[in-house]
């Protein structure tokens, strides 16, 4: 029943494309998140609100699903394309190649002024600095330092960025 409500409010309500961007931000805080920008249509978030902090400035496109079994972090002016899955359980695997079925949270925490591309995905425990441009469908594993662009699976840094003056 817990999740059914879950389900319910955090993706089909709050998901809706009927409900204007400050209905959703109200029902992120209602619920606990810390929320100093909206977020898009179709956002689905599974796990505790209280777990989220949505930085101002913050722009999610359609469809981004955050998984918030531990903290996630988006920082101030960052853009989160569509379709974007951040996900913060883990399952650990025994010596013997058994995975154990209870999660275990990793935070992920996103910087400041991060550019992430459609259909990327941030693995558990993911880090990323202020200043980063990730690319479309990449893979973000560990941890991305500022000035760069990244992508592939497992994203890689591609080039570099010129620091702000």
């Amino acid at each position: 029943m817990a999740f059914a409500l879950e389900h319910t409010v955090f993706t089909s309500i709050l998901g809706s494309p009927f409900l204007p961007r400050f209905v959703r931000r109200t029902l992120l805080l209602t619920a606990g998140a810390d929320a100093r920008s909206s977020v898009g249509t179709g956002f689905a978030l599974a796990g505790s609100a209280r777990n989220l902090s949505i930085g101002s400035g913050v722009f999610l496109n359609k469809d981004v699903s955050v998984e918030a079994i531990a903290p996630v972090t988006i920082g101030a002016n960052t853009s989160i394309g569509m379709q974007v899955l951040i996900i913060t359980s883990h399952h650990e695997i025994a010596d013997d190649g058994q995975w154990d079925p209870a999660p275990i949270g990793k935070p992920v925490t996103i910087g400041e002024r991060v550019w992430i591309g459609a259909r990327a995905t941030i693995l558990p425990g993911a880090r990323i600095d202020d200043d980063v441009i990730i690319a479309a469908g990449a893979v973000v594993t560990g941890h991305l330092t500022s000035h760069g662009i990244y992508g592939g699976v497992p994203a890689r840094r591609i080039r570099d960025l010129p620091a702000a003056v």
